[in-house]
């Protein structure tokens, strides 16, 4: 091999390398396999030199392959006679699982054996279809796929992104050698560049165009063009596939976003929004609620996560529960504040509640076009009811978010009882007003005090008084002095009631026998039956019991002043300052809080189209001091940071909220109900959500009895006055949902695949149909016309025609020597062209009749026209350009 050929050699097999890792590398990537960029490309750097030399020339390929597949099989046939095939096996049975979340990533050599049977396949394709039987359309294609597919189904991993642009280059560079060779075929005079050099100097060139398209700006949200969606989306409704139809899915996602309803994505917040009317369930209630399915903790500046997901069964103490049970537990604190004496506050023997403030009331939710593994629960909720087949897979994470493990669809019905709030009330008000930070550990410190009390009055002070009278006067005396702080710690800071008594009884046992020598007056054994008597009966007391749930409500709220605080450490210091000067004037948290509120009502806009946020500046910032204007993602999103920066813990959250009207009160919930809004933590009480969006503010949030908001979800609506709304059904549903199976994920990836696949061929089909429909359409339109006006639209076509055949006419040439120039050539031989220019120029030029006969003769020119075009450009460039585009 000559050094010319071995350069033009090595730089076809450089840009091999680069196209087999921008196809290997996203594979693994997506898999989360422990290999870096450099191991992939290394890889596939010896995969490809190694296929060079058994591919070097066709008699070392007809003794290597042959000699390589042979060696293949008796090494499977040595295994398979050892047993041990399975060590083959075995990695794709793992692969299988690990796609279906089935299994974990090992540590044994699974990946890099699934690495290498990815990397050798992926690598030798590439060699085969560009080294040896060059194709540009099958690289292209396969590289499309396997980026677009993982993009649609949301397998791709940012840290594949330097193999993105690999592909990207390297897909530019065949293209330009997909032209290079043709027009080498094309001419046998080509001494401008070698391939080597060729290709040397359009890869910069590549890399230029990615460098400058990736520089340009861009907005965040695809491109609208709002006739041709209008277009499409009528189209889909009329055949079941739109947003609109019957058939329409309200969301298609493992779990529910405010933007898996249709408004954009998880990526960045903000945004225009278009909302749909899809139905996405049915809730029975006689009461104003807002639907939680989604809640967040963490921001980043431009999305909210949750740092972590902490997943419990319904059965154990959840964050919903423990709620409730502060809420209950908290307002006699806050009511004794106000009302020492309980004169004002009545609360409900039963509940524990105050009915004036807290209405307990069922509701009933039945699962419409919606295929999800959320659920839609509010705030202080509890005794749910779960269809059979579902209710051991129901979850609730730390945000009292429920989740399935399993999938839930159409007809699928749950219920359950929940705690509405009267905000309208002033009572309530004035009760959250007393909530403030350590509020639990005053509670604790004075239970703490009332339980010693007990313990001493009832177990230790004749135990005392007897052995001090024992002892001489100048004996140190032992009383309750003696014992108080030590018992008290123990019994305020042990967590839970089991260490406590266990920790009594060890400090009693080592204070009144080891170190007293009191069993000398009682006898060891009565003293420390006595000393277990008195705890087991301390321990089954009332004072425990509170004790033991203050202090999980002290903890639960030491939790949450830890987690929801946290803003970003690049917040604009301005944010801060603004949430100061609103609340200045606030002596308390409640009216704190109420008056962000009513602050961001009273001076934002609500507009559904706010467009985007600069991709360097704080969503929230830029919201407060620029744009000035959004919807409910914003206002809840600046209220949370603006509650957080004044020491307020909050926490953003996403769901339905009810529409305005209902039927015999059935509320039919579409993706317009969909909504955000924040939640505010108020020791004492637990969480309470607030309305800052101002098309929502002018209704309380929670509403007490028959109140009706006079908004529909996205889009505001008149008020409307309503009646109570009452629910009869009961306090379970009176349907029974459709069993919900579990799914094969890598079915339904395969399925999503096919699905794509087909309704691509799909519309392809029904474009070369309606381009077939038009051409014959305007065809016969022509025939219709006056003989005259049809020979010069005829004439028209066959122009268009010959100049995408690279014959078009010269500057300044006539009708006639244009024809005569073909006809020279021979181009439509045995017919004459002249013929059909003659009858052209009479029509154009001339006042002569143009007669039936002379359409016809010109007619007879259209399939050898059309004939001569599909040869001359080829089938599949004409395919593209006449039945795809309708150019010709």
């Amino acid at each position: 091999m000559d050094s010319k050929r071995f350069l033009d050699y090595f730089a076809g097999f450089v840009l091999a390398v680069l196209m087999s890792f921008s196809l290997v590398y996203p594979l693994t990537t997506t898999l989360s396999f422990p290999y870096s960029y450099l191991h992939i490309l290394g890889l596939v750097t010896i995969i490809l030199f190694i296929c060079s030399i058994l591919f070097i020339n066709r008699s070392v390929s007809k003794i290597s392959v042959p000699l390589a597949i042979s060696s293949l099989a008796a090494g499977t046939i040595f295994l398979a006679v050892k047993g041990d095939l399975e060590y083959i096996i075995q990695p794709f049975g793992w692969l299988i699982k690990y796609i279906n979340d089935e299994a974990i990533l090992p540590g044994n050599y699974y990946p890099f054996f699934i690495t290498i049977v990815l990397a050798l396949t992926l690598s030798l394709f590439v060699f085969i279809f560009t080294m040896n039987k060059f194709n540009f359309i099958i690289i292209a294609l396969v590289g499309i796929i396997i980026y677009v597919s993982q993009w649609m189904l949301d397998f791709f991993m940012a840290s594949a992104y330097i193999s993105f642009y690999t592909f990207v280059v390297s897909i530019l560079a065949y293209y330009f050698m997909h032209i290079y060779k043709k027009k080498c075929l094309e001419s046998s005079n080509n001494d401008f560049a070698s391939p080597s050099g060729f290709i040397l100097g359009i890869v910069p060139l590549c890399v230029l165009i990615v460098f400058l398209t990736n520089s340009i700006p861009v907005r965040s949200k695809p491109i609208e063009w709002k006739w041709m969606d209008d277009k499409i989306n009528n189209f889909y409704n009329r055949i079941g596939l739109g947003v609109n139809s019957r058939n329409a899915k309200g969301f298609d996602a493992d779990y529910f976003s405010f933007y898996s309803s249709g408004f954009g994505n998880d990526d960045n917040l903000g945004g225009n929004i278009v909302p749909n009317n899809i139905e996405i369930m049915d809730v029975t209630t006689d009461r104003s609620i807002y639907l939680r399915g989604r809640a967040c903790d963490l921001y980043s500046g431009s999305t909210w996560t949750s740092t972590e997901l902490i997943n419990s069964s319904l059965s154990s103490l959840s964050k919903m529960s423990l709620d409730i049970t502060e809420m209950k537990t908290g307002l006699p604190f806050l009511a004794d504040r106000i009302d020492p004496d309980n004169n004002i506050f009545k609360f409900s023997e039963t509940d524990e509640i105050i009915p004036d403030i807290i209405s307990k009331h069922n509701v009933k939710v039945k699962y419409e076009n919606i295929r999800t593994k959320s659920l839609f629960v509010p705030l202080k909720s509890e005794n749910f009811y779960f269809p059979s087949n579902i209710a051991d897979e129901v979850i609730i994470d730390q945000e009292g978010i429920f989740t399935s493990n399993k999938f839930l669809n159409k007809n699928f019905t749950y219920s359950f009882d929940s705690y509405s709030l009267n905000t309208a009330s002033e009572s309530f008000n004035n009760l959250l007003r007393q909530s403030t930070r350590g509020l639990y550990g005053i509670e604790l410190n004075a239970l703490t005090d009332e339980a010693y009390e007990y313990f001493y009055n009832r177990y230790l002070k004749d135990l005392l008084d007897e052995a001090e009278s024992a002892y001489n006067s100048d004996h140190e005396i032992l009383n309750r002095y003696s014992v108080e702080f030590s018992v008290k710690n123990i019994i305020r800071n042990t967590p839970d009631n089991r260490t406590l008594i266990d920790l009594l009884n060890e400090y009693l046992v080592s204070v009144l026998i080891d170190e007293y020598n009191l069993d000398s007056i009682f006898g060891g054994e009565n003293l420390n039956f006595y000393i277990l008597m008195s705890l087991s009966e301390f321990n089954d007391s009332e004072y425990l019991k509170k004790l033991d749930q203050l202090k999980s409500l002290n903890s639960n709220s030491g939790y949450i002043y830890n987690t929801y605080l946290k803003v970003p450490y690049e917040l604009p210091q301005r944010v801060k300052d603004l949430a100061v000067s609103i609340t200045d004037s606030e002596t308390n948290n409640f009216d704190r809080a109420k008056a962000i509120e009513k602050y961001l009502s009273a001076n934002y806009s609500y507009t559904l189209t706010p467009g985007d946020t600069p991709a360097d500046r704080d969503f929230v910032d830029y919201f407060l001091f620029e744009k000035k204007e959004g919807y409910c993602v914003y206002f809840a999103s600046s209220m949370v940071i603006l509650a957080r920066s004044i020491g307020l813990p909050a926490r953003y959250v996403e769901g339905f909220v009810l529409p305005t009207k209902s039927n015999e009160g059935v509320y039919e919930i579409t993706n317009q109900q969909a909504h955000a809004w924040p939640e505010i933590y108020f020791e004492g009480f637990g969480w309470v959500a607030f309305e800052p969006t101002p098309v929502y503010h002018q209704d309380s949030f929670y509403s007490f009895g028959g109140f009706r908001h006079n908004t529909s979800g996205m889009n505001p609506q008149a008020t409307t006055g309503l009646q109570n709304q009452n629910n009869d059904d009961g306090n379970k549903p009176d349907m029974v949902p459709q069993p919900v199976e579990s799914q094969n994920p890598f079915f339904n990836t395969l399925l999503i695949i096919a699905i794509v696949i087909g309704l691509l061929v799909f519309l392809i089909l029904i474009i070369v149909g309606i381009n077939k429909i038009r051409r014959k359409h305007k065809l016969k339109s022509i025939l219709n016309m006056p003989p005259k006006e049809a020979v010069i639209k005829l004439y028209e076509i066959y122009l268009n025609h010959l100049l995408y055949q690279y014959m078009p006419v010269r500057p300044g040439e006539t009708p006639l020597e244009y024809a005569k120039r073909l006809d020279d050539y021979g181009y439509f031989s045995p017919k004459r062209f002249i013929d059909v220019a003659t009858i052209f120029v009479k029509a154009r030029y001339s006042q002569n009749e143009v007669t039936e006969t002379d359409m016809s003769n010109v007619l007879e020119f259209y399939e050898p026209t059309v004939s001569k075009t599909r040869s001359s450009m080829g089938k599949i460039k004409y395919f593209l350009l006449a039945h795809i585009l309708g150019r010709i």
